[in-house]
């Protein structure tokens, strides 16, 4: 009897291991920023603000009390300077180097402002097939209100697509309401394939059917 539930008990591990592997080599990162060097990082800078001001930057750790991870310094800001003198709308796009994607994928980043009364800060994240860079071909996936209370995870499927880019543009009609926005820790990963979670399925399904058989013996 010993010997039989050891077997099962081996089995059971191989089986939900190899379906484990399966998926953790389904759903590789594609895609990560952390902003260490805003300067080399390959994203383009547009802006459409009116008047122009102040493009997306290296941030500092007395903007936002320091970055979500890494060096104090290493996000993404942009601010109501988008806009000349703080005055007039921002329209400031962030966009992404063209990201091998390969089919169905998902965005992860995370995003904040400042906990200052009065005042608030949104931005749109987008997507575009692709390696065009024109503002008119991305479709935006969501608009978000930047929370003031600390930095906050977001995660969006993107559109399946074999190439593309994300962009971030922070769009605010009265830049004298705006403060500050930053954005953090990028992560675009592939979405594991239906094959990987039937397979694990399969994998617990043996399993039980091994606990029962040995329980009737």
């Amino acid at each position: 009897m010993f010997a039989i539930k050891r077997s099962m008990i081996g089995l059971g591990a191989l089986v939900l291991m190899s379906a484990a592997q399966a998926s953790t080599n389904a759903a590789p990162a594609l895609y990560s920023e952390g902003f260490d060097n805003f300067n080399s990082s390959g994203w383009v800078l547009v802006n459409n603000s009116a008047p122009v001001g102040q493009d997306w930057s290296q941030g500092a750790e007395e903007l936002l009390s320091g970055a979500q991870s890494g060096p104090a310094n290493s996000f993404a800001f942009a601010s109501y300077l988008s806009a000349a003198n703080g005055f007039g709308s921002i329209d400031n796009w962030l966009i992404s180097p063209e990201i091998t994607l390969g089919g169905a994928s998902s965005l992860s980043f995370y995003a904040r402002s400042q906990d200052l009364p009065d005042f608030s800060d949104r931005f749109k994240v987008l997507f575009s097939a692709g390696s065009g860079t024109a503002t008119s071909g991305f479709t935006a996936l969501a608009s978000i209100t930047a929370t003031t209370s600390g930095w906050t995870q977001y995660t969006f499927a993107l559109p399946s697509a074999t190439t593309g880019r994300i962009a971030f543009e922070y769009l605010v009609a009265d830049a004298s309401t705006a403060n500050a926005v930053g954005i953090d820790t990028i992560t675009v990963t592939a979405v594991p394939e239906p094959s990987s979670y039937a397979l694990m399925a399969a994998g617990l399904l043996g399993l039980a059917a091994l606990r029962r058989r040995n329980a009737g013996k």
